[in-house]
């Protein structure tokens, strides 16, 4: 029988103040307090302190207009930067389509997401490996070829605090089946961010290979991580010809995605 799902602890004065948001999103325009209050059921002293705090951080604004109030700034920020991210998620999933298609082995397409890569697309080989990556999945930034890259491009800050869990791995970080200590992992993490390419072999399993590219934004920074696995007999030597075809389309992949996203980040 399986354990029950722990729930985690939130603040409940933040779930409190989304609510409120929420009734301003939903509204369609401006509200006053008294239609905000009655909606959350709260008395209008009570939602007008979290009101307060809402409009400190830019999400809502008072109008004009006595009692009223709207979406801020910072919402609309907010709204614009979600568009962009599930257009730009879009886009590069049409190129994750297109590299399976040329190479057949098995594509997909991360995020960095609160100290883990998140897949966020995929497109499987025609001749599916055992261990299949799925949409959704996090990955660990120690233990595989695609979190190793995004790491590679943290700065020292975000570095020195992912480092902090180091010592408390439950095994050290392998690189071709041979472990890392600390500063063999650092050394590592500075050869991938020089050469613009992380690769692994057994980071999912014993026969698995994984070649993996930055996609970089406008900024200088990584935005996403385009990684190919397959079969260590098909592709693990780095001189094989498949494997010279896989690390070619990559390449190429990584090319035409920085300059699709470029172009559409400067619309």
């Amino acid at each position: 029988m399986s354990e029950p799902k722990k729930t985690q602890q939130g603040i409940n004065s933040v779930l409190i103040g989304m609510s409120i948001l929420d009734v301003i999103v939903d509204a369609g325009g401006a509200i006053s307090l008294n239609a905000i209050s009655a909606k959350v059921d709260m008395s209008p002293a009570k939602a007008h302190r979290y009101l307060v705090s809402l409009i400190e951080t830019g999400l809502v604004e008072r109008l004009k207009e006595p009692g009223l109030y709207d979406l801020g700034p910072k919402a609309l920020k907010l709204g614009l930067k979600a568009i962009q991210r599930i257009d730009r998620v879009s886009i590069a999933n049409e190129e994750v389509v297109s590299l399976n298609s040329r190479i057949d082995e098995t594509v997909f397409l991360s995020i960095w997401n609160d100290d883990e890569a998140l897949v966020v697309g995929r497109k499987a080989s025609s001749r599916p490996i055992t261990l299949m990556v799925r949409i959704g999945e996090v990955l660990s930034p120690f233990y595989n070829a695609t979190g190793r890259l995004f790491a590679a491009y943290l700065n020292d800050a975000e570095l020195d605090n992912l480092l902090k869990s180091f010592s408390s791995l439950p095994r050290q970080p392998q690189l071709n089946g041979q472990d890392l200590d600390r500063s063999e992992f650092v050394e590592e993490l500075r050869a991938i961010r020089t050469v613009k390419f992380s690769t692994g072999i057994g980071d999912f399993q014993s026969s698995v290979c994984s070649y993996s590219v930055p996609i970089m934004n406008a900024r200088g920074g990584i935005e996403f991580a385009l990684t190919v696995i397959g079969y260590e007999n098909d592709i693990g030597d780095p001189n094989n010809k498949a494997a010279m075809r896989v690390k070619s389309e990559l390449q190429i992949s990584m090319e035409r995605l920085k300059e699709k996203l470029g172009a559409w980040e400067a619309i």
